[in-house]
């Protein structure tokens, strides 16, 4: 699945980032997090669940996740002032915020790995108490609907 939005691209099948063509170099991780973000961009991601999503087997502070959004906005060019890709709501999380345009690869199999996203982001909602279930769902059914959508245009 390639996500487009301003000058960048975020391409799933490659694990690349591309902005203004040129591919970004960037660690693992922050490319995970625009790909969580952009994901659930209906809503903001608490920090907590970024954290258990990101580093599911470690205890990680905060600081590693500001520093991972501090390289995905620099990566994106954006920063914590202007804010356009990504949004910080103060104590709370992280918003993906920019415009975006997704295109499926016919042969990437990304609707089975945003199932599979999904499916494992609900099994840890549930692991929580259910604590962040509803959001969960939400983003579990915005995803069903994006890998629909996908499935309508191949087709058509």
């Amino acid at each position: 699945m390639t996500y487009r939005f301003g000058d960048c691209e975020l391409d799933t099948e490659l694990r690349a980032l591309r902005r203004e063509g040129r591919t970004a170099r960037l660690q693992p991780k922050v490319l995970e997090l625009l790909h969580l973000l952009i994901l659930h961009r209906a809503r903001v991601v608490p920090k907590e669940v970024l954290l258990r999503d990101l580093w599911p087997d470690s205890y990680v502070t905060t600081s590693s996740l500001t520093r991972l959004v501090k390289e995905a906005r620099r990566a994106c060019g954006d920063d914590g002032r202007g804010q356009r890709v990504i949004r910080t709501v103060h104590g709370f999380g992280y918003r993906f915020v920019a415009p975006l345009e997704v295109e499926a690869n016919a042969a990437d199999g990304e609707g089975e790995r945003a199932i599979d996203l999904a499916r494992r982001s609900l099994e840890a909602a549930l692991d929580l108490g259910g604590r962040d279930l509803r959001a969960r769902v939400r983003d579990f059914a915005e995803t069903c609907r994006m890998v629909v959508q996908t499935a309508r245009r191949q087709a058509g």
